[in-house]
């Protein structure tokens, strides 16, 4: 039986998530489909409860979602639940677990062209929306000991950094 993936956001007909992930179905020989689909926010219950019911084997998260996805689903990863947003859900054992790979997904490009480990490093971080956020976090719990985040209103980067949960010194910077 094919598989079933997906993108969920609003706005979702840009995405060019569908078309990268089922090339690689087809290269990778799965029998696997992944489709866009188009959730408003009102309907984003019944949507989980539709896809967790049609079987699907996992989607991603995107705009406006990665927030308010979390109340429907059956497990949330540790880290996904510090960073306070979710942008990868997998259906297994017939539970929905949502994780955040965004930072990780980060932290392993910085390290596979990094010639030294991250562990008590200092890095600027530039930016405080949901992405940087999901790094900052990544970054702490690879034992990074600096963070300093600088951000066009400075009061976004003092926010993201007064949620940290790990030991890391930051500080907040203006890019203005």
């Amino acid at each position: 039986m094919k598989q079933l993936y997906g993108v969920i956001g609003n706005p979702i007909g840009h995405s060019l998530s569908p078309v990268m992930h089922n090339d690689a179905f087809e290269h990778l020989n799965m029998d696997a489909h992944y489709h866009a689909f188009l959730v408003e926010e009102e309907l984003l219950g019944e949507a989980v409860r539709g896809l967790k019911a049609l079987g699907i084997s996992g989607f991603n998260v995107t705009t406006p979602h990665k927030v308010a996805i979390m109340e429907y689903l059956d497990e949330i990863d540790p880290l996904a639940r510090k960073i306070g947003a979710v942008n990868t859900v997998v259906h297994k054992d017939g539970r929905l677990i949502g994780y955040n790979t965004d930072g990780i997904g980060f932290v392993r490009a910085l390290q596979s062209i990094s010639n030294e480990p991250l562990q008590g490093k200092r890095i600027l971080l530039l930016g405080s929306g949901g992405a940087s956020r999901a790094i900052y976090f990544s970054l702490a719990d690879v034992g990074v000991k600096e963070i300093d985040v600088a951000n066009r209103t400075v009061d976004k980067a003092k926010e993201l950094i007064a949620a940290r949960t790990a030991d890391v010194n930051s500080v907040a910077l203006s890019l203005e």
